[in-house]
């Protein structure tokens, strides 16, 4: 379909590559959906967008992306499955296929389970009877302060009963019981929101000067086919582009694509932290 809008425009693929700088087997690939040979995937959807945009198949833009994202979360569950195969087997050979118990496995017998319950109840008798009969006081029911349950049909709220006061058993242990539990609030942190940042890849040879809030450039030379550079965008960044067709702009993690496709001369832009931005110089070449 994107093979026959071009050619529909009376385009050729060196066409294409003239006034976009996209090199023709990329351009090729795209037509046919092999994206084999591609650089990384923030390069293949530039490509595609200024590629569709030149032949005004921007309609198209929609399913691309949705076909380049299939691709390439199918491509990393793909290298995860295989990074991983002895991983597998070994979970396999442990949890069996989920229909039954792997082979050579007999269930736990819970004749230990009670047979421990058991020792834990007698132990905790014998230690209240021990304490009750050779503990010197023994146990004062008079020192325990019961609630009072004569209100709201004997139900108290979860305050009231959080509010009284329980006094310690008499005795020479020495211990207490806390009179209050206090529920302390749990604090959670702010969410961090990421700062504004400017990034420019460079898809060919391209001059840039970049400088924040009219100060002088920071970055004032040509950039080398295949380099990126980013910023913190704390202040309008201005930034001039001697070849608008090699630039991808970046602008706080939105992918804003071939800065002009078409663009035959330097262009000035300014790009601002809350991610707009605007032309605003165009210079003719002599």
């Amino acid at each position: 379909m994107i093979t026959e809008r071009r050619e529909s425009l009376g385009m050729t693929l060196e066409t294409v590559f003239d006034r976009t700088k996209i090199r023709p087997e990329y351009l090729r690939g795209i037509e046919e959906g092999n994206y084999k040979n591609f650089p990384e995937p923030v390069y293949i959807k530039g490509f595609v967008r200024t590629y569709l945009k030149l032949i005004d198949a921007e309609d198209l833009q929609e399913d691309f992306m949705s076909q380049l994202n299939r691709m390439f979360n199918s491509g990393q569950r793909k290298n995860s499955d295989q990074r991983h195969p002895k991983k597998e087997r070994e979970i396999k050979n442990i949890l069996g296929n989920g229909s039954s118990l792997p082979e050579g496995f007999k269930p736990a017998s819970h004749f230990w389970v009670f047979f421990v319950l058991l020792l834990a109840l007698i132990g905790t008798g014998v230690y209240v009877w021990y304490g009750m009969n050779f503990n010197g006081a023994g146990l004062d029911l008079k020192n325990i302060k019961f609630f009072n349950f004569s209100r709201n049909n004997g139900a108290l709220t979860p305050d009231e009963i959080l509010s009284q006061d329980i006094i310690p058993v008499s005795g020479d242990a020495g211990f207490g019981i806390p009179v209050s539990v206090d529920d302390e609030p749990v604090s959670q942190e702010p969410e961090q929101k990421v700062s504004p940042f400017l990034e420019i890849h460079a898809v060919n040879d391209v001059w840039l000067s970049v400088s924040f809030g009219g100060a002088k450039p920071v970055y004032n030379r040509t950039m080398r086919r295949g380099d990126s550079m980013r910023w913190d965008l704390n202040s309008p960044a201005t930034v001039r582009i001697g070849r608008p067709t090699a630039a991808q702009v970046i602008l706080n993690g939105k992918d804003l694509g071939i800065v002009n496709p078409s663009g035959r001369r330097s262009e000035t832009y300014i790009y601002n932290p809350d991610g707009t931005y605007n032309l605003v110089q165009r210079r003719s070449r002599n």
